[in-house]
Parts: C-alpha cells; structure tokens; sequence
C-alpha cells in the first residue's frame, strides 16, 4: 500500500513539472527601459521615469497582475541595444517597424500623434516631405523617421542627431534647414526653451501609432498587456492626454544645498533671509515669464494650427490641394488592396472657362471658381475628399462607392450648377468623367482613366458625363 501512495505521488509531481515547464509564467517583476530624452513622452528626470508612457504604464500594473522594473539608459540607441542584448524586456512606447519585428513582438496601438517638419521662420513653408530636394533635414539616429527618410526620400540631404533638443536648437541656429519629429515632443522643447524663431513648415504623412514593444522571451504576455489596455477608459486616456498641457515650463533653483553648506548659525541665517527675500523678488518676475511662456505657447499653436491647414488646403477655394489629395488617393489603393473596398474617382472640367475670363476678366473668373468650389462641397456627402486639381479642374474623391452611386452625385452637382446660377455671374456648365478603382491599379493610372473620361464628355458636346466602366 505505501509503495501505491508512494508511486501515486511521483506520477503527481512528475505532472506538475511538467504542466510548469509547459506554460511558461510571467515574471514578478517585467525590466523595462525608455527613451531618456523624448519629453512629454517619456524621459529620465533626477534617474525617475516621467512622462506619457510612464502613465500608461501604472494603467496597466492596475489592471493586471504585471509589475515593472526600470532599468535606466543613457540613450535611445542604448536603450534599442539593451533590449536586444536581454538587458530589458520591454519598452512602453514607440513605433513598429519591420526591422524591430526582428526583436519585438507588440502590442495593440497605445497613443497616436503626428510628426512635423519644423524650420526657420526664414524657412518658406513646404508642406510636404516630397518638396524637399537636397535641403538637410536633421532626424534623431534610431528613430523610425530616420529609416522612413532613408527609404522613401533619398535626395534628402539627412543629418542624423542625438536627439530632439539637439536637431531643434540645430535648426534654430541655422546649421541646418529642417527638423523632423514628433508634434508635441518638439513643441514642448520650443515652448521650454523660447524657440519662437521656430515653426512647423510641413506634415509628414508618416503618423505616430506607439505601442508596446516586447522581447521575444517574454511574447507570451502580448495578451495580458492588450487586455490590460482594452480596460483603460477614455477618462483615463483623456487623463493621460491632458498631462500634454500640464508640464511645467519654469523651475525655481535650489539653494537648500548652499544654506546646509554656511559654516556659521549666523551665516545660515544671513542665507535664509536673502533667499526669502530673493524669492519674493523674483515670485513677480516668474509669474510674468510663466504667462510669457503660456502666451508663445498659445500663439505658436494657432500658427501651427493655420500652417498645417494651408499646408493641404487651396488658396482660393478653400478646398484640399493636390498633395492632400495625392495622400488620400494612396490610402484608398491601400484599402482597395487589403479590404477589396469600392471607390471611384470623379474628374469636372468648367466648360470654356478662358472665355470667362477673357470676357470678363480674372477677378470674375476667380468668383466663378469660388462659386463652384462651394457648389462642389454642398453637392458631396461627408465622406467625399473634394479638391482643386488646379485651374478650372476639380477632383472628388469618392470612398466606398461604385459607379451608380458616383454617377448619382456627379448629376446632383450638375442640377445644382443649374439651380444656384444668378445674374451676378456666368452661368457655367461642366464635363465630368468618372471611373472606378480596379485592381492593381496605381494612382496614375487610376487618374488618367478619369481623365480621360471627362475628355470624352467634352468631346460628346461638354455638360455631360462620360463613365469609363473598365478603368
């Protein structure tokens, strides 16, 4: 019987070994490094993690079972080694990328944010990435932007720097042309350290989707972390957000180490009384420099606001640009590509719109354009990217919708032309040409068949629409 009970017992703990070597467990306690130098983020402050990530983190360990250790670095780059040499587990925020797959597994996304290219108010605006030709434009070494700049712009004439600070004061001093980085880690710099000579000259249409990266010994966890995620409310993401606005910008010195070193009790006091006193006198000055800061701060967002509008925005029509629309159309093949969605383009041409303005001249022929422009955006529904092409073409974008549908709103917007026309100005008509995305079909292509469509309308007698069924 007690060789039973013996043999019984065995066969137990030989189970529950294995059952522990079968489904690996969580450490007590996950390492994890930052990078030490990209404010509002995250950031080394006195060897204390500060920052959105940091934040984020204490969302998670309560909404989990998951603990975290820092393990500080000196540096981006050093931080990217160390989780490669197994010297962290973990890094609570940044970009995937296909090299970092390499070495990370990653979490659903965290936080969004856009990048921007900053320059000289010298600088004239840009807009795009794309109008750069051989200019330096500074980027932080490690960063996914300075890969993305390497593989899609290579006339860019790329300075690669440390970190933000340094690219921005760079940039400031007028060693380089631009900067590239993220929106509110470069506005907080410019706003700590009264850059006002800086602004954004450009969007990049590279977006910010920051996750958690987790080394592969540890991928195992990938789940807890998500659910841990999925349990932060849009209270608690508002709350995090709002730490954006919150970071102090002045800090008053420290003289208790200057007060512990006086050899004398009546020069302690003497200490003591000046710095009372100083800080009195300064509490004024302080107080206006903060509102200063506050102001330039409030002011520099509004120019950012007012540069990234005219950055994709037509002058005189208010309507989006053709780099805007360029961007737009991509997405759309993207999404045609992944999820087989529907989409068409609708090209509309003013009918002898020279004769507009030679006889009546540009300033009617301006208000023609406006008139049509405003037409255009009441015709189209919300989801529709309505554009000026240039001169007196126009472009709508259409997501989700196949030839019926575009035809529909193409006719829509010709009754209307016909039901707003006034004795105030030229009553004009328009060819439309509409065709639909295909498959396998790049942007060009996709835009020389409606092109080509709206010349057959003009060629059919113009006031017409002509459908390319087989773009």
């Amino acid at each position: 019987m007690k060789h039973v009970v013996f043999i019984s017992f065995y066969a137990l703990l030989i189970s529950e070994s294995f059952s522990l070597m079968a489904a690996p467990s969580s450490p007590s306690s996950i390492r994890y490094c930052i990078d030490p130098d990209w404010a509002p983020y995250e950031s080394l402050i006195n060897g204390q993690h500060i920052g959105l990530s940091r934040q984020y983190l204490t969302l998670i360990e309560k909404n989990s079972e998951l603990t975290f250790t820092l393990i500080p670095t000196e540096s981006w780059q050093q931080t990217l080694d160390y989780i490669q040499a197994n010297k962290c587990d973990l890094i609570p925020m940044l970009n995937s990328t296909t090299n970092r797959k390499n070495f990370l597994d990653f979490t659903k996304v965290l936080f969004r944010a856009p990048n921007a290219l900053y320059g000289h108010y010298n600088q004239p605006l840009v807009g795009h990435l794309a109008n750069i030709n051989q200019q330096s434009v500074a980027v932080v070494t490690g960063y996914r932007l300075h890969r993305y700049l390497l593989e899609h712009h290579p006339k860019i004439n790329i300075v690669e720097v440390e970190n933000e600070a340094q690219g921005l004061t760079k940039v400031q001093n007028k060693e380089i042309d631009f900067y590239l980085g993220s929106f509110h880690g470069a506005n907080k710099y410019i706003k700590d350290n009264a850059l006002h000579n800086l602004r954004i000259v450009g969007i990049s249409e590279l977006e910010d989707k920051l996750r958690i990266g987790v080394g592969k010994s540890l991928s195992h966890i990938i789940p807890t972390l998500n659910q841990a995620i999925s349990q932060i409310t849009i209270a608690e993401h508002a709350q995090v957000f709002s730490y954006l606005k919150d970071i102090n910008t002045t800090q008053v010195k420290d003289y208790s180490m200057a007060i512990k070193s006086a050899s004398a009790f009546i020069a302690v006091i003497i200490c003591l009384l000046f710095g009372y006193w100083r800080s009195v006198n300064n509490a004024s000055i302080l107080e206006a420099k903060n509102k200063a800061l506050e102001l330039a701060h409030q002011q520099l967002d509004e120019k950012n606001k007012q540069l990234a509008d005219l950055a994709i925005r037509d002058s005189l029509t208010r309507l989006y640009n053709r780099g805007h629309l360029s961007e737009c159309i991509q997405q759309q093949i993207k999404l045609k590509e992944r999820y087989n969605k529907n989409a068409c383009l609708i090209i509309l041409d003013i009918d002898d719109f020279k004769n507009i303005n030679d006889q009546f001249g540009h300033k009617v022929g301006d208000d023609v354009l406006q008139h049509f422009a405003k037409q255009l955006t009441e015709c189209a529904r919300s989801v529709d990217i309505v554009s000026r092409w240039g001169g007196e073409e126009f472009v709508i974008l259409c997501p989700e919708t196949n030839i019926d549908e575009a035809n529909v709103i193409a006719k829509r917007f010709q009754q209307c032309l016909v039901e707003t026309s006034s004795d105030a100005l030229p009553c004009v008509t328009c060819s439309i040409g509409i065709a639909p995305l295909r498959e396998s079909k790049s942007a060009d292509q996709w835009f020389i068949a409606a092109d080509n469509a709206m010349y057959q309308a003009k060629e059919l007698g113009k006031d017409t629409v002509f459908i390319v069924e087989n773009a």
